[in-house]
């Protein structure tokens, strides 16, 4: 009788010990976090400078950043700026173009890309940012003003530039109601100065023309002005020797839609943008 009762108490000892064993592993299991999953915020979209060819300074890249962070706050849009060692032989406005749709914003995305290896730049916009910086005179303007800087390997100078730039024009867009476009820009100041100063310029050379020329009196004829005895003509006659033509074959230049390098064979119904080489 003892030994069974010493039986059922063993089992039932191990039964509350394989019970407590089993709260305590599903209480572990609920507390302990999950694997974090690559979401958005974690992933591209949170970043806005990715230099994996290493082309930027840490400083450099974080001051950047904020700059960036400063104007997408302004105006509700996200822009990144990448550089990469080689694309590998894949278009360099295709990756852009996948970035674009990776970070999608309240007004519209804007990815500057480089390519050090292939030295290509390619600037992909989605259709919201298109609509303020256009295809061709827009980011014509915009290649404009960082390209100088970047063919020089000035890199951290061209991205401030380029971010600048792209502040600027999408400052134009909301308080004109249109994308900027430089054949319409006017500086009425500028105007104004450069009117004054010719002004100024053609009164001075005006005056001083009418001072030296205060001492010259008028003649009624031209005969007022020959010296007679200086010159004596004693024989009046033409001879035609002969005439020489050259022909020369004119060069046909290439006609162009557009003075500018920048290409946009990565463009279609969802992207817009350009790009070249630098």
């Amino acid at each position: 009788m003892f030994t069974k009762n010493k039986k059922r108490l063993s089992a039932l000892l191990a039964f509350l010990l394989l019970l407590c064993f089993t709260s305590i592993t599903l209480a572990v299991s609920k507390q302990a976090p999950p694997p974090k999953a690559q979401t958005q915020e974690q992933g591209i979209g949170a970043d806005r400078v990715i230099d994996e060819a290493d082309i930027l300074t840490d400083s450099e890249e974080k001051e950047l950043d904020a700059k960036i962070a400063t104007i997408e706050q302004s105006h509700k849009v996200r822009i990144l700026i990448g550089t990469m060692k080689s694309t590998d032989g894949t278009p360099l406005g295709k990756i852009a173009n996948n970035v674009v749709d990776q970070i999608p914003a309240d007004n519209g995305t804007i990815v500057l890309l480089l390519s050090m290896k292939e030295r290509d730049w390619y600037i992909s916009t989605d259709n919201k940012m298109r609509a303020r910086i256009t295809d061709g005179k827009g980011v014509d303007y915009l290649a404009g003003e960082f390209l100088p800087d970047l063919k020089e390997n000035k890199y951290d100078a061209a991205f401030t530039t380029f971010a600048a730039t792209t502040d600027e024009m999408l400052t134009y867009y909301e308080k004109e109601g249109e994308p900027y476009d430089p054949a319409n820009a006017f500086n009425l100041m500028a105007f104004g100065i450069a009117l004054a100063c010719a002004l100024i310029l053609g009164g001075t050379i005006y005056y001083v023309l009418y001072e030296y020329e205060s001492n010259v009196t008028f003649a009624a004829e031209a005969d007022a002005y020959l010296n007679h005895d200086s010159f004596r003509l004693t024989q009046d006659e033409d001879n035609f020797l002969y005439t020489t033509v050259t022909r020369r074959t004119k060069e046909k230049k290439e006609s162009s839609s557009s003075g500018s390098n920048v290409s946009t064979s990565s463009s279609d119904s969802s992207h817009g943008g350009g790009g070249g080489k630098f």
